[in-house]
C-alpha cells in the first residue's frame, strides 16, 4: 500500500471514530457497565485511554496479520471498538464480530449503524446470535478477550480464574456447568480458525484456552509480553496459534 492510500485509510478512521465517539451515549454505557457512579465511569479521560489502549493494540495486530485476511471477534465490546475498525478500515480486514443481545450491544448497534448511514460506509456490526459451529476456517485472527470471566456469564470462572474469595468474589454459579459452556464456546471460536493464526486472549482465560487447545490438536505459543485491555485492565496476549492435525 503507498503512503498516501495508508494517510487517506487514516484519515478515514479517525473520521469514522470521531463521528463514533459524538453518536455514542457514553453516560448510559457507563450506568451499564457502573451501576454507581457510572454516569461518569466513561468521561473524556476514559475515552481517551480506550482509544489508545485499542490503536497500541491495533499497532500489535497490524504487525501481525496480513491484509485482507478476516478476524472473529466473539464477545467484543466497546474496548474492542477501535482495533475492529482499524482492522476493517485501515488494514483492509473482514471483521465477524458475535455477540449476545445486551443493552450494552443494542446501544453499540444502534451507533454504529448510525455512523455508517451518515457516512455511507461499512463498519462491523455484530451478529445477536449464539457462535454458531462452522466447518469452514476462514479466520486468521481470533479474539476471545474477558469473555470467559465475565461475571454475569461465567459467575464461578470469573470468581476461580481471578482468584476471587470473600466479599470480592461473586458466590454465584455452577464451576463445573460454566466450564463445559467456557469450552464449547472457545472449541467453536477454534473451528473458525485457519492456521496458523493469532489468538488474542487473557492471561486468566489462558488456563483454559491453552489445555483445551492441546486436547483438540492445536499448539498455542504464549509471548512473553502482554498488554492490559481497555476498561476490564486484563493482560491480554497475541498467542501464535498452530493445528497438529
Amino acid at each position: 500500500m503507498s503512503p498516501g492510500a495508508e494517510q487517506a485509510r487514516a484519515e478515514r478512521f479517525a473520521h469514522i471514530w470521531s463521528v463514533l465517539d459524538a453518536a455514542l451515549d457514553w453516560e448510559r454505557l457507563g450506568v451499564l457497565h457502573c451501576h454507581e457512579g457510572g454516569e461518569s465511569f466513561f468521561g473524556v479521560e476514559d475515552r481517551d485511554a480506550i482509544l489508545d489502549a485499542g490503536l497500541l493494540f491495533a499497532d500489535d495486530l497490524a504487525a501481525l496479520l496480513t491484509p485482507s485476511g478476516r478476524s472473529l471477534y466473539v464477545g467484543a465490546s466497546v474496548a474492542e471498538l477501535v482495533p475492529m475498525l482499524v482492522e476493517s478500515q485501515i488494514l483492509g480486514r473482514d471483521v465477524l464480530w458475535y455477540e449476545k443481545e445486551t443493552p450494552v450491544t443494542t446501544a453499540l448497534t444502534q451507533a454504529l449503524a448510525q455512523v455508517a448511514k451518515e457516512l455511507d460506509c461499512q463498519v462491523p456490526l455484530p451478529k445477536i446470535e449464539d457462535l454458531p459451529e462452522s466447518s469452514d476456517p476462514t479466520c486468521d485472527h481470533l479474539w476471545m478477550v474477558s469473555v470467559l470471566t465475565d461475571p454475569d456469564v461465567f459467575p464461578a470462572l470469573h470468581d476461580r480464574l481471578y482468584e476471587r474469595t470473600g466479599e470480592l468474589a461473586t458466590g454465584r454459579g455452577d464451576p463445573a456447568t460454566e466450564l463445559a459452556v467456557a469450552e464449547e464456546l472457545t472449541t467453536r471460536a477454534l473451528a473458525f480458525a485457519k492456521t496458523p493464526a493469532i489468538f488474542s486472549t487473557t492471561d486468566e482465560e489462558l488456563r483454559i484456552v491453552r489445555p483445551l487447545c492441546q486436547r483438540l490438536g492445536f499448539d498455542l505459543r504464549v509471548p512473553e509480553s502482554a498488554r492490559l485491555s481497555a476498561v476490564v485492565g486484563d493482560a491480554v496476549r497475541l498467542c501464535e496459534l498452530v493445528s497438529h492435525r
